[in-house]
């Protein structure tokens, strides 16, 4: 394969994978700005490594190793948390196993987005926080959206990703009631309407 179709290729998997793998690495290390950090180092190397060896089997497994020891590495030198390699280890164990045994990347975006929309995130911050996060929109793009500054959108959105860290909201799926299920399903809906009209800023 080329090397201009092997960045296409490379391409099409962050379009199309970017928010699962997002959703993989911070449902398990409950940090999203470093999982956002460690993938994006990820697909550098895959664009350096890529044409001369050719695209893995299993493109989104090796995306995932690489970016795992980014995030271990990151670990080490900050000091976070004690347990911090043992959790990214496991990360890393549990992408294999799934890249052996399942066809298809388990899609946990759902959990993301609930993190996403979670009560505890300023209101103002939910929807152009799972616009970035998990369909993979630039925050300048974002901005332009909601008639704000890109600065200012990128403030609010680095807030927001400190504060599912700081608050260790949890990455799970299970119902909630009240206000907070209410919030979560409006901003649901308010990221697909976004989506579209997004488009126009293209």
């Amino acid at each position: 394969m080329s090397e201009s179709a092997t960045h296409d290729a490379i391409e099409a998997l962050a379009r199309n994978s970017y928010g699962r793998l997002i959703a993989f690495l911070a449902s398990r290390s409950g940090d999203v700005t470093g999982a956002e950090d460690a993938l994006s180092e990820a697909f550098v190397a895959a664009l350096e490594k890529w044409p001369a060896g050719g695209i893995p089997e299993k493109p989104e497994a090796w995306l995932l190793r690489v970016a795992r020891n980014r995030l271990i590495d990151a670990a080490r030198h900050t000091q976070v948390r004690q347990d911090s390699e043992e959790v990214l280890k496991q990360i890393a164990e549990e992408a294999q196993t799934v890249a052996e045994t399942h066809e298809h990347f388990p899609d946990e975006r759902l959990k993301l987005l609930f993190v996403c929309a979670h009560p505890a995130i300023d209101a103002a911050a939910r929807t152009p926080l799972m616009l970035q996060t998990v369909l993979g929109v630039d925050a300048a793009r974002i901005a332009s959206a909601f008639l704000v500054s890109p600065v200012a959108m990128s403030q609010r959105l680095v807030r927001a990703k400190n504060k599912i860290r700081s608050a260790a909201i949890p990455f799970s799926r299970a119902r909630s009631s009240g206000v907070g299920r209410a919030s979560r399903l409006r901003a649901r809906c308010d990221l697909f309407r976004l989506r579209d009209r997004l488009g126009q800023f293209e």
